[in-house]
């Protein structure tokens, strides 16, 4: 039977979930190592150990939440909407928790409150964003829907990377506060804020789709456990291909976002006042390249647009080398603009990689759920994002000791001429590789069209 296409006003409200957790994560990502070490006054090293056990407790937890949402059989809310309803709020009361900590407490007082509330902050993270994940792989109803959906999440999740810069400029302007210690009263600010986001778009996702609630099945399921479910999972081939494909291809975004500004701060030499601009382009390129993506896949495929979008990123970076290797021979004005140039195109390509991939994923999600009977939505999606997370921990290993062994030092406000070459090229050569695996791996996945017509 033919489902009727999901109303735009639907993908709309269940996009804006992604804004207000992104808010919350993006400001964490931006602040969280400044405020432990420079407001608490935590040691670097303990403070590195905090967020690398509540890293790889989050990405435990995924699978875990993906496997009790699917067997949820809550006759008001569903499968989804009573975890997503729970997790806004208490997300938001961890995350203005974090930030309430005094700066007065013991040092190991002050380290284990930060841990405890980490995790639980990682936790009720999971319960909202692993069911609000498979929501939009439930709401999509037809082959293009799923397309779209996906494209909705990663433009609000994406607009969320704006939030710490515009706070930063409210709440933490120059001379606003004497000390470090009378600042923390600017982080609270911050963090009220996002977590009254937080709130107000969670309740717009769980009402703008309540009705499109959906339900596990009143019969008994297989009591199968979680992780012979995951085996069972990378059995498909397609699906495998995917995980695999996702996890390496965001390693191209990973190497951008994390070597990005020190290339921009120490081989570009670039202000604090001409970042902001390259930022701003990277991300409206993956918004604005969102549309792009979905029209290009409804008239091709979805494979022939994914692929294509990693050979725009490999042209980016062809650029970038460009103008790495001539930046001090070229009139200098003539440097940022080709940059933000460039950062655009790689946006414009990234964007795709977020998106497509999880509406491919959806895909095969339907036709296996059409086969088997069984709905194993959430828990497929929370295994997809945990190894994409462990990916990106691994990731950012690797960039961490390839800074090393170029002799990059943060105690170096100019670095040597080598040291400011290396940084480009590593950030070159890390996204042309894993990108070019990434199409390795996604020219292996068989799904075409016609496979879905009737869903």
């Amino acid at each position: 039977m033919e489902r009727k296409p999901l109303p735009h006003k639907t993908k709309l409200l269940y996009g804006m979930g992604a804004f207000g957790y992104g808010s919350i994560g993006q400001t964490m990502n931006s602040f969280l190592m400044f405020f432990g070490t420079g407001i608490l006054g935590i040691p670097g090293a303990l403070m590195g150990i905090a967020i690398a056990i509540s890293t790889i407790w989050d990405a435990s937890t995924d699978p875990v939440v993906g496997y009790y949402s699917d067997k949820t059989r809550s006759p008001r809310f569903g499968k989804r909407h009573g975890f997503i309803l729970v997790g806004c709020f208490a997300v938001a009361f961890a995350n203005l928790s974090i930030w309430s900590i005094s700066p007065n407490l013991p040092t190991g007082t002050k380290f284990t409150l930060l841990l405890v509330l980490l995790l639980l902050m990682e936790t009720f993270n999971t319960v909202y964003s692993t069911p609000y994940q498979a929501l939009g792989l439930d709401l999509s109803a037809t082959y293009e829907d799923r397309t779209a959906v996906q494209a909705y999440r990663t433009i609000f999740g994406f607009s969320a990377l704006l939030v710490p810069t515009l706070l930063m400029t409210i709440f933490l302007s120059p001379g606003r506060y004497t000390s470090l210690a009378e600042s923390a009263g600017g982080f609270r600010a911050i963090a009220l804020f996002t977590s009254a986001l937080c709130i107000i778009c969670g309740l717009i996702v769980f009402f703008g789709t309540f009705k499109h609630r959906q339900y596990a099945p009143s019969q008994a399921q297989p009591n199968t456990k979680i992780f012979s479910t995951f085996f069972s999972i990378l059995k498909q081939k397609n699906i495998g291909i995917l995980i695999m494909g996702y996890a390496i291809s965001l390693g191209a975004a990973a190497f951008i976002t994390s070597l990005g500004l020190h290339i921009f701060t120490y081989t570009f030499q670039f202000s604090t006042l001409q970042i902001p601009f390259i930022m701003v382009a990277l991300i409206l390129g993956i918004i604005l390249g969102q549309p792009l993506w979905f029209f290009y896949a409804r008239k091709t495929d979805k494979i022939s647009a994914l692929l294509t979008a990693l050979v725009v990123v490999i042209c980016g970076m062809l650029m970038f080398s460009l103008i790495l290797a001539t930046r001090n021979t070229i009139n200098p004005g003539f440097v940022l603009p080709l940059v933000v140039v460039t950062l655009f195109v790689c946006g414009i390509g990234t964007g795709c990689l977020y998106s497509l991939p999880i509406s491919m994923f959806a895909d095969c999600i339907e036709l296996e759920r059409e086969r088997t009977g069984e709905d194993k939505t959430a828990i497929s999606a929370g295994f997809l994002t945990f190894c994409t997370k462990i990916s990106n921990a691994f990731i950012m290993f690797i960039i961490g000791i390839s800074l090393d062994l170029i002799g990059f030092s943060g105690a170096q406000a100019t670095q040597p001429m080598r040291v400011q070459n290396w940084l480009g090229w590593l950030l070159v050569s890390g996204v042309t590789i894993a990108c070019v695996s990434a199409m390795f791996v996604y020219s292996r996945y068989s799904y075409r069209r016609e496979n879905f017509k009737q869903s």
